[in-house]
């Protein structure tokens, strides 16, 4: 065999294989920008949801309130508490909504991950600087209503409610440690 020959079919093995190399980081790059976008949307309907759920949760007390009479100072804590929350949510929501791989860098991807992470926490101190005085408020007018079945659904609701949340809080932690891990994943392949 000639070597010039031997020469020529090893450029172009060697330049099939770079080829090849070159879509199969395309491919990557792909599959890992389609989790990010499932896992992003994931997200995206919870918050959407938790946004539903804080504007519709001010007409279940003005139900409450048409069979038993609510002070007016309750309504409007109560309205506050998932106004607020319902903003905060909502900004969430749209933090999460303009993380897009397609126009952002993944560092860029990265830093509104942690940027949502951070209003995330920061959403929960306040919910809970919130929520406590209110459940404080709501467990006492109850009291006072001399219904026993309002309290006992009080407590049960607060059981219940305390469960879903937490449930709800763990999978939401999940999907954002998932985006995190998808991007941190796709930069150390970056810079390789």
């Amino acid at each position: 065999m000639d070597i010039d020959k031997l020469k020529k079919q090893w450029q172009s093995m060697e330049l099939r294989i770079e080829q090849i190399e070159k879509d199969n980081k395309r491919l990557l790059a792909r599959i890992s920008n389609d989790r990010v976008k499932g896992v992003r949307k994931k997200l995206l309907t919870r918050y959407l949801a938790l946004v539903a759920l804080c504007v519709i949760s001010p007409a279940w007390i003005l139900l409450f309130n048409e069979h038993y009479r609510v002070d007016v100072d309750v309504l409007i804590i109560y309205t506050f508490f998932f106004l607020v929350m319902g903003l905060v949510n909502w900004y969430i929501y749209k933090l999460i909504d303009g993380i897009d791989c397609s126009v952002m860098t993944t560092k860029e991807a990265l830093t509104a991950v942690t940027k949502v992470e951070e209003t995330r926490s920061k959403g929960k101190l306040l919910g809970w600087i919130l929520a406590v005085p209110l459940v404080i408020i709501l467990f006492r007018v109850f009291s006072e209503m001399g219904h026993p079945e309002v309290i006992y659904g009080a407590y049960f609701g607060l059981i219940v409610g305390g469960i879903c949340g937490y449930i709800f809080d763990r999978k939401t932690r999940r999907l954002i440690r998932e985006l995190r891990q998808t991007l941190d994943k796709e930069l150390d392949e970056d810079s390789e």
